[in-house]
């Protein structure tokens, strides 16, 4: 929980490598206020219950469209996935579902994306790009919405 707040808090611009620092630089700016605890807390919840419904047992881990295994859970993924879609609501993340998982495929068929959430996890360079691939897969899906 807090790597989503710390990512949902903090520009990920910020972010320099040291995930302790940027965990604890999250952590003091958590503690100066509760109304942003409250609003973190229900981002939180939008997120765990977008994620479950999407991806169910496979929710922030490495997986393939039909695979049945299931992988243990990818903190890189978590990041970027718990804080992509905690900014949208269920019933609009129910409504593109099917889009947002064939993204999600996408992504898991990208050299370059799964590198980037395996290894190296902490590396700057690596953060920003996968934020940056989830950010593009998003707003695809729903900014298709506005054209």
């Amino acid at each position: 929980m807090n790597r989503f707040c710390a990512f949902r808090t903090i520009d990920i611009k910020e972010y320099k490598g040291d995930m302790d620092d940027f965990l604890a630089a999250a952590l003091k700016h958590m503690n100066s206020g509760s109304a942003a605890l409250e609003s973190l807390s229900r981002q939180l919840r939008t997120t765990l219950s977008n994620n479950l419904h999407l991806f169910g047992k496979h929710a922030f881990r490495k997986h393939k469209r039909g695979q049945d295994a299931r992988s243990v859970l990818n903190a890189s993924l978590w990041d970027v996935i718990s804080t992509g879609l905690s900014r949208y609501t269920e019933p609009i993340v129910k409504y593109h579902a099917d889009a947002l998982r064939d993204k999600f495929y996408g992504l898991m068929d990208d050299e370059d994306f799964v590198t980037a959430v395996t290894y190296g996890p902490n590396d700057p360079k690596k953060v920003a790009y996968r934020f940056s691939a989830v950010r593009t897969a998003l707003s695809e899906v729903f900014d298709a919405d506005a054209a």
